[in-house]
């Protein structure tokens, strides 16, 4: 698919401009696909969380598609002022309103019917067996993939995190750090994450972690407390199996002043990443 000066490839997961690699993350890039496969028409805020998240996982999505549309307009060099390819239609959804090009089709060549020779038959095996051969191998491995990230995904319940400052001004940072922690979780599509249910609004203690697991179907729960460090904030994260209630991983993690999400939402991504053994 291409606009203006850039070229999308839903095949590979790549996004250029003029040639040049743009970077993307991919919630983000599912949905710009989205995007422009209904233009020029509204993709609805529940349209574009149905194709993002599906029916079965709950996340922030109010949080996920704010966050996932400022980084399109970041690769693409909008602004939601002045939009030249995202349009905000508020409390509706978005909508694609650059001039995509079309599809190029190759053009066949009319047959022509150069004279009938006769030749003699062939000695040489059809090969076709081969062509099907490579086919039902590629078929295989196709269902193998594709049963191995099903297989591959675990569900993860965020808790609001707790605040602990005993500053109650504090608390809208701790709710927005778990939005962003589950908006972060959600892009990896090896997580099925839990982030908006009553039962994780609440406040909780530790022990409701096997609760919640048999509540929400959920493996892990990640927990957070809101903390006053030496050098300022700090979250103190922790990922607890369900079935057992152990703890898998639990660090402290600093808030630098400047990047408070973007820190804790690397170290929870390369903490929980760890602790299930899956790479980032």
């Amino acid at each position: 698919m291409r606009f203006a000066d850039f070229d999308l490839d839903e095949r590979t997961g790549v996004l250029r401009r003029a040639g040049a690699h743009v970077k993307l993350q991919d919630l983000p890039f599912r949905m710009l696909i989205v995007l422009l496969k209904r233009a020029p028409n509204v993709a609805t805020r529940e349209e574009l969380r149905a194709e993002l998240w599906g029916s079965e996982t709950f996340v922030d999505a109010e949080a996920g598609l704010n966050t996932a549309v400022a980084k399109i307009r970041e690769a693409l060099g909008d602004s939601a002022e002045s939009p030249r390819f995202v349009e905000t239609l508020p409390k509706r959804g978005y909508r694609f309103i650059g001039t995509l090009e079309p599809e190029l089709t190759p053009s066949i060549p009319t047959a022509t019917h150069p004279p009938v020779v006769a030749t003699a038959p062939s000695t040489r095996r059809p090969r076709r067996w081969l062509t099907f051969a490579a086919l039902g191998l590629i078929a295989v491995a196709a269902v193998a993939w594709a049963w191995t990230r099903v297989t591959e995904q675990v569900t993860i319940a965020v808790v609001r995190f707790h605040n602990e400052t005993g500053n109650p001004d504090h608390d809208r940072i701790a709710g927005t750090l778990t939005d962003a922690v589950v908006v972060s979780l959600a892009e990896d599509p090896r997580y099925g994450v839990i982030g908006n249910s009553p039962l994780l609004r609440t406040e909780r203690i530790f022990a409701d972690a096997s609760k919640i697991g048999q509540a929400l179907s959920a493996d892990y729960v990640l927990l957070g407390q809101l903390q006053t460090g030496d050098a300022g904030l700090l979250v103190r994260a922790h990922l607890i199996r369900t079935t057992d209630q152990k703890h898998l991983w639990a660090a402290p993690i600093a808030l630098a002043a400047r990047e408070t999400e973007a820190a804790l939402t690397g170290a929870v991504r390369e903490g929980v990443g760890k602790a299930l053994g899956l790479r980032h």
